[in-house]
């Protein structure tokens, strides 16, 4: 019996390209997203930890019992570092919780070494989730990470069908449901004071059956190549609820104006769904916890 549970736990993981980890005291799960494997703990406080191989990026999960009054905010300000060069901060909501997020750099002995935090409270204990890795390695598991991170179990704010183009996904706030242009399936809008994130999805019925990284490179030879200092900064492929994504983020300039995006395709059949999160270079990290979350929840 032992080893048929072990087979089916192996045969799962390979369907789904994803594990799930759950907590020592059975109050976190988590769906670890490759090329992120678990790896035991070893610090005080750390209940979860996943690694890349031959790389040095890492997600940490550390948790602590707090106080029945301590606040949200009064955790954000403990948590933080001297060291730490904060970036962007922000709010988004995850399974129903109140989440706090911040883009963070920390340089030691001449290294830079990039962040990006999610903290919440539940049931009188303190999560910190932090994914770290070199500079040069950041944005190559950015998305995997996020994935992870963001994939606490639980209901969702707002679930978002629509019936015209036969699909649904879950609307992370501030996106909303904006009218859409021609040639889209779907707008999403996201303002935060002088910040503004866009979502916008279109579809296009193909010639023959595709695997999504061939769809991938035809789309970035026929379009992104053609943007005005196009610069790719990473690529993969992730298996999210059984769907196949490929996804890039990258950056261009249009009208002086310096623009970042995250694009994710994503093929059913002889249909290729692309899903584009675009925003200014200075305002793109404010967005994209929720524009990963948003994405990703894309189903048929």
């Amino acid at each position: 019996m032992k080893r048929f549970g072990l087979v089916l736990a192996l045969f799962t993981a390979s369907i789904f390209a994803q594990l799930l980890y759950i907590s020592p005291a059975m109050d976190l799960a988590l769906s670890v997203y490759e090329p992120f494997f678990i790896s035991q703990p070893q610090r005080p406080g750390e209940i979860g930890l996943f690694r890349v191989m031959n790389a040095a990026s890492t997600i940490q999960i550390i948790s602590f019992e707090v106080g029945p009054n301590v606040t949200l905010d009064q955790l954000v300000l403990s948590t933080k570092q001297a060291a730490m060069k904060e970036r962007s901060t922000g709010r988004i909501k995850i399974a129903n919780l109140d989440c706090f997020f911040r883009w963070f750099s920390i340089e030691t002995s001449g290294r830079i070494v990039q962040s990006f935090q999610i903290i919440f409270l539940r049931s009188a204990k303190a999560y910190v989730l932090t994914y770290f890795a070199p500079e040069e390695e950041f944005y190559t598991y950015l998305v995997p990470a996020l994935l992870t991170v963001q994939s606490l179990k639980g209901p969702t704010w707002f679930n978002h069908v629509d019936e015209k183009h036969g699909y649904k996904l879950m609307v992370y706030e501030p996106f909303q449901p904006v009218e859409i242009e021609e040639g889209e399936i779907g707008s999403f809008a996201a303002v935060d004071e002088e910040k503004v994130g866009y979502i916008q999805i279109v579809q296009e019925k193909l010639p023959k059956r595709m695997k999504v990284d061939e769809y991938a490179d035809l789309v970035e030879k026929n379009t992104l190549l053609k943007l005005n200092q196009y610069k790719l900064f990473a690529s993969g492929q992730n298996l999210v609820q059984g769907n196949d994504f490929f996804w890039r983020i990258f950056s261009f300039v249009q009208n002086e104006t310096n623009l970042k995006a995250l694009q994710v395709h994503v093929v059913f059949d002889e249909v290729a769904i692309t899903l584009t999160y675009l925003s200014s270079e200075q305002g793109f990290e404010q967005f994209l916890p929720a524009a990963v979350a948003t994405i990703f929840s894309f189903s048929m």
